[in-house]
């Protein structure tokens, strides 16, 4: 192992709304960024902040269909993008999903690692496997983890592997032996050693989008163009602050201002829609005042899958505004929120099961 190249950090939507200042005057040389919701935003701001970054995408696959089409999810996410460190693929299963579903099996993770990775390498971009040790002394083969550069997590004061191919090392989280596991003005955050000089690496060999030896960006190709169509715009695939406004102030005359900002206002009208669904269907008889105390807290019942209704629309709502995707603001419960149920519950320390029941609500209210 080489001497310490960088320090870093990696974050994903758990993080929030990260000042990439604040990491920057804390000594942060590079970032690794989720590939979930704000994506996009923290690639903008680390980018304005002159920040090096890469990228990492937690796999959720079950089956090679489901490798593919997280392997197209990832090279559309990146796409017109060029990023300075690799792309890693996050092969852990630490909300328990998998296993669940059968999946956690040597024959599912190996499967979907050597077919993501090599299928970012056949793309032009540098993979990168995140693993520990549970992962590859059980659930990968040495061929595969051997292959790619590892970005290890062990949190303690020495890593505890010594392949050649360690490259970053993720030495704490919530529990940081090191040093402080938060950074003042940002919170708790997951910190790394890197001990190879990735800008340069993927630069000069033409990676991630950047021409081979010249250290450029690869030019754009040339779009075709495209028949002038009378048809409207498609709407975002994603649901928005906005869109969510509008639907309280329609329904419930909230009288919100529609400016997509997540404030105070916004979130006592989602309260108040939700105090007032528990009253009409459940005859709670609830003060609609847009404080959720222990009588709302009370009268909250399991809201899962195949569930339908206003109830279900707010929670989709509190969980847009949280910064996670439901993959529709319709109102009803399919698999994408039960997902963002899921990610949220595992991101705030709930029990990961899925359903909304009164803690789950309780957190997405307070």
């Amino acid at each position: 192992m080489s001497l310490i190249k960088a320090r870093g950090v990696d974050i994903c939507v758990h993080n929030g709304d990260v000042d990439f200042e604040i990491l920057k005057a804390y000594g942060v040389q590079f970032v690794m960024i989720g590939m979930g919701d704000r994506f996009h935003e923290n690639v903008r701001k680390a980018e304005a902040a002159g920040m090096p970054w890469g990228a990492y995408y937690y796999t959720y696959s079950l089956s090679a269909a489901e490798d593919e089409q997280e392997l197209q999810k990832i090279l559309s996410r990146l796409e017109g993008l060029r990023p300075t460190y690799p792309i890693a693929l996050d092969v852990e299963d630490a909300d328990k999903y998998k296993i669940k579903r059968g999946g956690w099996n040597f024959a599912n993770v190996n499967r979907n690692a050597k077919y993501i990775l090599e299928g970012l390498e056949a793309a032009g971009y540098y993979p990168m496997l995140y693993t520990g040790f549970e992962e590859i002394e059980n659930y990968i083969s040495e061929e595969i983890w051997r292959k790619y550069d590892m970005w290890f997590a062990h949190w303690a004061s020495k890593c505890g592997y010594k392949g050649d191919n360690l490259c970053i090392w993720q030495y704490g989280g919530e529990t940081n032996v090191l040093e402080e596991n938060y950074i003042p003005g940002v919170g708790t955050i997951d910190k790394d050693f890197c001990y190879k000089d990735y800008p340069t690496i993927i630069k000069s060999g033409g990676y991630n989008g950047w021409n081979k030896d010249s250290g450029e960006p690869a030019p754009e190709p040339t779009p075709e163009p495209e028949p002038e169509s009378d048809a409207p715009a498609l709407p975002p695939d994603a649901p928005t602050v906005e869109a969510m406004q509008a639907w309280l102030n329609e329904n419930y005359s909230a009288g919100l201002a529609v400016d997509g900002i997540y404030g105070r206002l916004t979130k006592a009208a989602l309260v108040k829609a939700l105090q007032t669904e528990l009253n009409r269907q459940t005859g709670a008889g609830l003060v609609v005042d847009g404080i959720f105390g222990a009588r709302t807290k009370a009268a909250i019942f399991n809201v899962g899958v195949g569930r339908q209704g206003n109830i279900t629309r707010t929670l989709q709502g509190l969980l847009i505004c949280t910064g996670f995707n439901p993959s529709g603001f319709t109102g009803y419960f399919g698999a994408g929120t039960e997902a963002a149920v899921r990610e949220f519950q595992y991101r705030t320390g709930l029990e990961v099961d899925g359903v909304a029941g009164k803690e789950t609500f309780a957190a997405l209210c307070g």
